[in-house]
């Protein structure tokens, strides 16, 4: 037989003693002694309180004792097999595995009970004496007899005896309360035995003894590994040294190509801009000239359908009057020629003057009146030709002052460009700032052509002017020959003949001017075609050139950042490596010092 079984045996016989001694002296005070009854019976029920306290402590031990037997091997985790521990012993029993040496939890009421049921039987005792005393005392003052006094005595004395029963209660029950309790503890102390046992080996991963060999042990495999880990960072080292090499060199190779490219497409833009420049200086040449040929093509057109008319006019006056002095003649002669005869010679050679007069004196006139109109027309057509000269040198000018600044503007931007990459946002913006300053000065150059048109309007303006001075001057000449038209008619006719073939050459050399200003004209518009389309393509080009740039930094700074981030994790694990070598050399240091 076992310990078990032999404590649960005189568990059994000590609780069974216990409860036949308060049964046996109860059933004495039936009847006789109510005050020992009752006190009989709170020793019982104190008796009770107590086997059932040492009962569920003799039952948390023992399944205490079940949980150590059925200890898994191995064991994973502390916390699944506590599971099976009573949860008022889980917190004590963990923190004696851990290697906190504290006493589990014992009895707390049952040595205080144990006190309590002596303590209540001597007072059964007491209250016993107390009634028996008084009882005596009562019956010796009622009476004098001996006899009386015996037999008065006899029965208090027999009550005595009775209630000394209460003592013998109160200490039966007080002792085999105690004896439990101490089978219960013993018990108790065999678990604890076994616990600090299975601490030693099954528990032993668990414990902070262990825990601290386990971190001991790290601090010396990591101290070791020290030495390997130090190599192992100074490979990284060179490998990173050598990688930021081949990156300097990869960066300046493709900084190189990047020149070069940058160069050429400086080079490309440089052509690009002053075939640009050509263009537009055509096309707004010819956009000129097409717009001054609307103008001058209408002026000639009302100056020939003028000059028309004013022909129409004079043959038509001129025939006229022709007809009409014919006609006058005619009838004259035939009428005068009989009175007329003998004067007929006197009259002749008076005609004969005056016409020789008159025809002098219209000869004179037209002669006047040729020589200012061809003084106008030349007047005309020199300013036309000195304007069309002008346009010509602003052109040149203008195209060559284009070209200027186009081949300086790509001359900087060579220069600029040797400072790539740093330099190209300057170049982008010097470019945007010669582009305005192209654009400003184009602004100037139609207002200048601007200016000039309004120059052509005023010298169109003197030109209709001349036209109707000459107009005036025809019909006021017109006018004054009417008088004698009738003598002069074939001489007028030749001399309007002579007149209108030399108009027709004006007309022909202001035609031929209106033809060179609309190819002019056309030179201009072509020229600012060009230059627009010039804009254009600079702005795509640039727009470019800042895409690559731009594309360029990127990829530079996402290779930059992949090997910072790279570096900085080696950094980092070395850093956190040594930082837990350090952190479990403190929390061992303590732990050394507070054992």
């Amino acid at each position: 037989m076992n310990n078990t079984a032999l404590n649960r045996l005189f568990f059994a016989i000590a609780f069974a003693l216990g409860l036949l001694a308060v049964v046996w002296i109860g059933a004495g005070f039936v009847g006789t002694s109510t005050l020992a009854l009752v006190m009989t019976i709170a020793i019982g029920g104190v008796y009770l309180m107590g086997a059932q306290e040492v009962r569920r402590f003799r039952a948390a031990t023992t399944a205490l004792g079940q949980a150590l037997a059925d200890v898994p091997q191995p064991l994973a985790q502390l916390g699944d097999w506590l599971g099976r521990v009573p949860p008022a012993l889980q917190a004590a029993v963990r923190a004696r595995i851990e290697g906190e040496r504290g006493a589990l939890p014992g009895l707390a009421l049952t040595p205080y009970l144990v006190g309590l049921l002596v303590m209540l039987g001597m007072l059964g005792t007491f209250l016993g004496l107390v009634v028996t005393f008084r009882g005596a005392v009562f019956t010796l003052e009622g009476t004098a007899d001996l006899q009386a006094i015996r037999s008065a005595l006899a029965a208090p004395i027999k009550g005595l005896g009775l209630a000394f029963g209460t003592s013998v209660v109160g200490v039966a029950t007080s002792a085999m309360l105690g004896l439990m309790s101490a089978i219960s503890r013993r018990e108790r102390l065999d678990v604890v035995r076994q616990l600090d046992a299975l601490t030693a080996t099954v528990f032993r991963p668990f414990t902070l003894a262990h825990q601290r060999q386990q971190s001991l042990d790290a601090l010396q495999q990591q101290a070791g590994a020290l030495p390997a880990v130090v190599d192992q960072l100074q490979a990284l080292m060179a490998q990173i040294e050598r990688r930021g090499q081949q990156l300097d060199e990869q960066l300046l190779q493709r900084q190189a190509v990047f020149h070069r490219e940058a160069s050429s497409a400086y080079q490309e833009l440089g052509q690009s801009v002053a075939r640009s420049l050509n263009e537009s200086l055509s096309a707004s040449a010819r956009i000129a000239g097409e717009t001054l040929q609307p103008v001058v093509e209408n002026a000639m057109t009302a100056i020939a359908a003028e000059t028309t008319r004013l022909h129409a006019r004079v043959l038509e006056t001129v025939q006229t009057q022709t007809g009409e002095l014919l006609a006058g003649v005619q009838a004259t002669v035939s009428r005068a020629h009989a009175e007329q005869a003998a004067a007929g010679e006197h009259q002749r050679v008076a005609w004969t003057n005056a016409l020789q007069a008159m025809a002098t004196t219209l000869q004179t006139e037209w002669r006047q009146l040729g020589a200012q109109t061809l003084a106008q027309q030349q007047a005309v057509g020199q300013t036309l030709e000195q304007t069309a000269t002008r346009w010509r040198d602003e052109l040149a000018a203008l195209r060559s002052e284009e070209a200027a600044r186009g081949e300086a503007a790509v001359q900087r931007l060579l220069d600029t460009a040797a400072d790539a990459p740093k330099a190209a946002a300057e170049v982008i913006a010097q470019l945007k700032r010669e582009t305005a300053q192209l654009g400003e000065r184009d602004n100037l150059a139609l207002q200048e052509r601007n200016a000039l048109m309004n120059n052509i309007g005023i010298l169109l303006q003197t030109v209709a002017q001349a036209t109707g001075e000459q107009r005036a001057a025809i019909e006021s000449l017109v006018g004054s020959a009417s008088a004698v038209l009738d003598q002069v008619g074939r001489q007028f006719s030749e001399t309007v003949g002579a007149q209108a073939v030399r108009a027709e050459d004006v007309a022909a050399q202001v035609s031929g001017s209106a033809i060179e200003l609309a190819s002019l004209g056309e030179a201009f518009g072509h020229g600012v075609q060009l230059f627009a389309a010039t804009n254009e393509k600079l702005i795509d080009s640039l727009q470019r050139i800042e895409e690559a740039v731009g594309q360029s930094m990127v990829r530079s700074d996402e290779q930059l950042a992949y090997y910072v981030a790279q570096a900085r994790e080696v950094i980092d694990l070395s850093i956190a490596s040594q930082q837990g070598i350090v952190d479990d050399l403190r929390r061992l240091r303590t732990a050394e010092r507070t054992e």
